[in-house]
């Protein structure tokens, strides 16, 4: 009892699997100085080369990693079985992915990337069903906060490393590979700040310095869509927390809620205040082109896609420097991605995903689970923004699918824990609503003694 409270009183002190769950959280599965060699490259291609030769390479640890995760789950089968069934459609999603390597130009790249999906996949998938679910909240927390510290070490120790000039505003990347990916990265970070702080998963001065530190690295990345998600999902989850959670008809409230939001963000987003506010001009900074670049080339090949990763081929990338001049590295938008490397079956896959989300989220909401799902509906939301003007999922930013699988994953098993607490109670409510039985009346009743004979 003493040792499980000292453990609760101090979410720091971390077993020797949590240890190894933080590093691969921290690392390749939210990308701090990984690939290692891609974010050396960026700036200094021949320390890329070098690393390139040594055994950090990302198929290689990857590959270690992928064996670590297939131990943990071979140690539970029956357990493992059924929470691959949860979430069969994310690997349904991912085996089409497989599929469009057939016709892809460089079939080896694209197998591999969609690889990588599969770990971060089945990493996030573990995490929900075989560690305990407030934990797993402190190991995100923490695995937040060393990424975002490695990211403010790299800009002030390293800043021609961490600094992207990509444009004339600039930026700051940080241990990232793009500042789009700092900006999320802090963003969520900065979510798990205030879910931490709502259900009390670490010291309060440490999660404040954690939302400073998130706020500050979410400025500096100059990424107009995560601070955006950032400001909107906070307020969203206050509404919920706090308006919604607690009247008598929460769906009723909210279908009444989302239609007066959505009118006011067509008014909004139509007005132009926006971008003014954002610092944007009406193209998003070049978007629109590409956008209609892509949507060119999925009429060339409208059902099948090109395949994850067409866009880092030597296929694709002449196409991309004749039509838009500079080479844009992916659509800048998912839903466009989703059809234009994985096809029409795969968008297809992508909506069936989000959709179910969004129903289990609805599905929480009604049974006023909100503040306990409070990081899954975060998450769900900041990549349903980030989605609008960002690539995410597909590549370039596999990682992205590390986070929609533990969202998805979440929700997938609240109805599981919500039958298993409700046979917790039901006993306990048997047991007081039977009536006691009587005893009998004799039993209090003493025997004559049978006086002795003389």
């Amino acid at each position: 009892m003493n040792a499980a409270r000292q453990k609760e009183a101090s979410p720091y002190r971390l077993s020797p699997r949590e240890l190894a769950l933080v590093f691969i959280i921290t690392f390749p599965l939210i990308g701090t100085l990984f690939p290692l060699d891609s974010y050396l490259g960026w700036k200094s291609p021949a320390l890329a080369a070098v690393v390139i030769k040594t055994p950090l390479n990302t198929t290689i640890i990857l590959t270690v990693i992928l064996t670590y995760i297939v131990w943990l789950f071979s140690r539970n089968p029956q357990k493992s079985i059924s929470a691959l069934r949860r979430n069969w459609i994310l690997f349904v999603f991912l085996l089409w992915a497989f599929c469009t390597s057939r016709w892809m130009p460089e079939p080896g790249q694209s197998f591999n990337r969609t690889g990588r999906m599969l770990v971060f996949t089945l990493y996030a998938v573990y995490l929900v069903e075989f560690v305990p679910y407030r934990r797993v909240l402190q190991l995100l927390a923490i695995s937040l906060c060393i990424s975002c510290t490695i990211s403010l070490f790299m800009i002030v120790a390293v800043p021609s490393l961490s600094y992207s000039a990509e444009d004339l505003r600039g930026a700051w990347r940080g241990a990232m590979i793009h500042k789009n990916v700092m900006g999320g990265t802090a963003s969520m970070t900065f979510l798990v700040a205030l879910v931490s702080w709502r259900m009390k998963l670490l010291n309060p001065y440490h999660i404040v310095a954690i939302a400073f530190l998130a706020t500050f690295l979410l400025l500096i990345a100059n990424s107009a869509t995560a601070l955006l998600a950032a400001f909107v999902i906070t307020a969203i989850l206050a509404y919920l927390i706090y308006v919604v959670n607690r009247v008598s008809y929460p769906l009723v409230l909210l279908f009444f809620t989302g239609l007066v939001a959505s009118v006011a963000g067509v008014i909004i987003i139509s007005s132009g205040i926006i971008y003014t506010l954002l610092g944007r001009d009406a193209g998003l900074t070049g978007r629109a082109e590409v956008w209609e670049f892509a949507s060119f080339m999925i009429d060339q090949n409208p059902f099948w896609g090109y395949g994850n990763g067409v866009w880092g081929t030597d296929f694709f990338k002449p196409i991309v420097l004749q039509e838009l001049h500079w080479p844009a590295p992916h659509a800048h938008n998912a839903w466009l991605d989703f059809r234009l490397q994985l096809g029409l079956p795969g968008l297809s896959f992508a909506v069936a995903i989000w959709a179910t989300i969004g129903m289990r989220l609805l599905y929480a909401i009604s049974i006023r689970r909100i503040p306990e799902m409070a990081l899954p509906a975060a998450i769900f939301i900041l990549l349903s923004i980030r989605s609008y003007s960002e690539t995410i999922i597909v590549d370039p930013s596999l990682n992205e699918m590390f986070w929609l699988a533990f969202s998805y994953a979440a929700f997938a098993a609240l109805p599981v824990r919500e039958r298993l607490r409700r046979r917790q109670q039901t006993p306990a409510r048997r047991y007081w609503k039977e009536p006691r039985s009587l005893i009998p009346k004799q039993a209090f009743t003493h025997e004559r003694t049978v006086p002795p004979s003389s």
